[in-house]
Order: structure tokens, then sequence, then C-alpha cells
């Protein structure tokens, strides 16, 4: 896309740049949210209110960013560089909150580390790619790949709040089970997926 001249772009250009950099801002919000419920920082309610809402105003802003860029034509090049920046930035450090809370699990720490190699990888492959003028654009697979990534750590955020907050009785243990071993699958689904997709990118960022 070409991005429009200063007489011509919509007068709300700003914004979808914005949201991306909100998105990044909310970072450090996630993982001291998801650190606190492990370690009983702060009150059950503000912890709640961190985490839930921000995540999905997160959400929200990951979408809504491409979806007014597109439709109000003002794709920029810093927001081709920065979206898919604020989205790794985003995914490594609930991923590595995610590990700090459970100790260094294995379940969590292979996935977690494959997603955050792969995705330093890639980025260093696009730069190589792109210093020969090829441009490595995002694959199918790699927009699911982020899709698992983004859903598995919220049902991961939903699993750490049943486990710190909700009462002890016969259905309980079961939602906390459950979101668990979901929110997992996701996160490992989204790192087969990485290792995969990465090995494509590496291959065709070294190809002549």
């Amino acid at each position: 896309m070409t991005d429009l001249s200063l007489s011509s772009r919509h007068p709300l250009y700003w914004v979808p740049n914005a949201l991306t950099v909100l998105r990044m801002l909310v970072i450090p919000v996630f993982i001291i949210g998801i650190l606190s419920l492990e370690f009983g920082w702060g009150s059950p309610f503000g912890q709640m209110m961190v985490l839930g809402p921000v995540f999905a105003l997160a959400a929200l802003t990951d979408w809504l960013d491409g979806f007014l860029a597109r439709r109000w034509r003002v794709v920029s090049g810093f927001g081709r560089m920065i979206d898919p920046i604020a989205d790794k930035l985003l995914v490594a450090g609930c991923l590595i909150a995610f590990m700090i809370a459970s100790k260094g699990q294995w379940v969590f720490l292979i996935p977690g580390l494959a997603i955050i190699f792969r995705d330093i990888l890639v980025s260093g492959a696009r730069e190589h790619a792109a210093l020969t003028g090829r441009v490595m654009s995002p694959t199918k697979l790699a927009k699911w790949k982020t899709a698992f990534e983004m859903l598995g750590i919220a049902v991961l955020i939903v699993w750490m709040l049943a486990r710190a907050y909700l009462p002890i009785d016969s259905i309980i243990p079961d939602i906390v089970n459950v979101s668990r071993t979901a929110g997992l699958a996701l996160i490992w689904l989204a790192a087969i997926l990485s290792v995969y997709t990465g090995a494509l990118y590496l291959r065709d960022a070294v190809r002549d």
C-alpha cells in the first residue's frame, strides 16, 4: 500500500499507530499483573480489573489498528514495522511472566522459549531479506500461530484468576484444571507452528 500525501490523508491518520503504541505501553501492566497473582501482590479486585479489561483492550487494539489503517488508507512504513513488534513484545512478556509464575515448569518453559527464540530469529531473517530488497510477508500459518498465542494467554489468565480467587469446592478444581490444560495446549500448538514457520522464514531469507 502507498502512503497518502499530507493533503489527502485522513484527519485521524495517527490513531492506528497510537493504538499500536498503546498496546506496547500496557505490556508491563500484564507482566506485573500475572506475577502479582502468583506472589500475592495487591488486592484481588485490582488484579482482576487489570488483567481482564487490559488484555481485552490489547486484543481489541491488535485488530483495530490494522482495520482502521486499511479502511482509512493510512498504512505507513512505521505501522508495518511497529505492529508485529508490539505483538511479539506482548506475547514474550506474558510468556516470561508465566514461566516465572510457574517456577520454570517444563510445560511452560519449552513452548515459551521456542516461541520467543523463533520470533527473534524471524526478525533477524526479515532484516537480512530486506537488505537484499525482499519483503517477507506473514504467512497464514504465522497468523494462526499468533492467534493461538493470544488465545492461549487469555485462557491461562483465566486459569490463574480461577486458581487464585475462586472458592474451592467440587466444581472449581475442574475449572482450574481445564483452563490450565486448554491454555497450555494452545501455547504448545503455537510453539509447534512457531518452529515450523520459523524454519520456512529462515529458508526463504538465506535463499539466493
